[in-house]
């Protein structure tokens, strides 16, 4: 009975991967195209005022202004000590600058992408809300939320904590998680001097302030109705709902975009872009950002659908957020180098089992 179950769920979590997997492709391809632009641009002006190592060989190199942290054998990045409350000031000016970015020209495809992707998880949404519900009865996921909260530091507002497999698959993509993350940075960095560490946290903080006022206009804005509370298949669309309304009745208004997976995105984004000799922080976090999906819609909170504009936003902004304070400095010697990719390395087939055979998708880099 479980495997038949797990077949059923395979394509949910098919449908989920293959589409972060080619908003990843999309964006990481632009994102090698404005790397090689900032080097170029870097190795012109930024060098000249940077007391660059004296030897790549160097891992660290402390100065009396910032940090330089080796990236590769051309490389450093380069980190000035964040100033205090700096993450307020930025975070308003990091969702102009990541719509300012985002709505280019050269975006067209990406954001056609986005809306395709969207689009046909919408007219699926029903069936894989039913298949996940499903599947997580047969396995004894429980899709009601049973979480404790008996330990309380403040007064009156008790610490929850999961009880089962079900509210630990949600806690993943709790707020407590990105937080608990910001907050050991800064500790870290405040403890040990590390500049690095305390323009991660910096650069976390601004992050969730700036995904959390985006998201939040985004579901004021739809009024899209959760499983949860669906009066129709997909759930019911009412734009613009009242502000007491929506604060009254949140669930059925707050489904798109999900904030979960924008929030758990973004802090993926800056923790791996700081610390990229830490190449495991994106695999275990798109795992661990899958498993939130599944289970987001098993507990009725999400549709798929809501999703793939969430990972954007999350991306986007952290990438924003890693610009601010963070200097990427390439060897003056150092040209970079540039390869035509073969176009079968730009294809992925996944192959999907179905409840009656078997489907492949094929995932490409446009």
């Amino acid at each position: 009975m479980r495997i038949r179950t797990i077949l059923r769920l395979c394509p949910v979590i098919c449908t989920i991967t293959a589409v972060s997997t080619v908003l990843m492709l999309k964006v990481a391809t632009a994102e090698e195209s404005n790397n090689a632009k900032s080097s170029q641009l870097i190795n012109e002006t930024t060098t000249k005022s940077l007391p660059l190592p004296h030897s790549y060989q160097e891992a660290v190199r402390v100065t009396p202004n910032g940090t330089f942290y080796k990236i590769d054998d051309y490389s450093y990045a380069y980190y000035e000590k964040p100033k205090a409350y700096s993450f307020l000031v930025n975070a308003p000016f990091n969702i102009v600058d990541w719509l300012k970015d985002s709505f280019q020209q050269k975006n067209t495809l990406t954001i056609a992408g986005l809306a395709v992707a969207t689009a046909g998880l919408i007219a699926v949404d029903q069936d894989l809300y039913r298949v996940s519900h499903d599947a997580g009865r047969s396995l004894n996921i429980t899709s009601d939320d049973r979480m404790k909260g008996k330990i309380s530091l403040i007064p009156g507002y008790p610490i929850q904590y999961p009880t089962n497999v079900g509210s630990a698959l949600y806690f993943l993509g709790d707020g407590v998680i990105p937080i608990s993350i910001t907050a050991g940075m800064f500790s870290y960095g405040l403890a040990t001097s590390d500049v690095r560490s305390l323009q991660t946290s910096s650069q976390l903080a601004e992050g969730l302030i700036s995904v959390g006022i985006v998201v939040q206009a985004l579901k004021r804005t739809a009024g899209r109705q959760t499983p949860g509370r669906a009066t129709e298949p997909g759930g019911k669309w009412r734009p613009f709902p009242g502000f007491n309304e929506y604060n009254n009745h949140t669930p059925s208004y707050d489904a798109f975009p999900s904030g979960h997976l924008a929030t758990a995105m973004m802090t993926i984004t800056v923790l791996a872009d700081n610390y990229p000799e830490y190449p495991l922080i994106r695999p275990i976090g798109y795992g661990a950002m899958t498993l939130i999906g599944f289970q987001m819609i098993n507990n009725g909170v999400h549709w798929a659908s809501d999703y793939p504009i969430a990972i954007a936003i999350g991306y986007g902004l952290g990438k924003v957020a890693v610009s601010h304070g963070r200097k990427v400095v390439s060897s003056e010697n150092h040209q970079e180098k540039t390869t035509k990719r073969s176009l079968f390395r730009d294809f992925v087939i996944l192959p999907m089992p179905i409840e009656k055979g078997g489907a492949i998708f094929m995932v490409a880099k446009f």
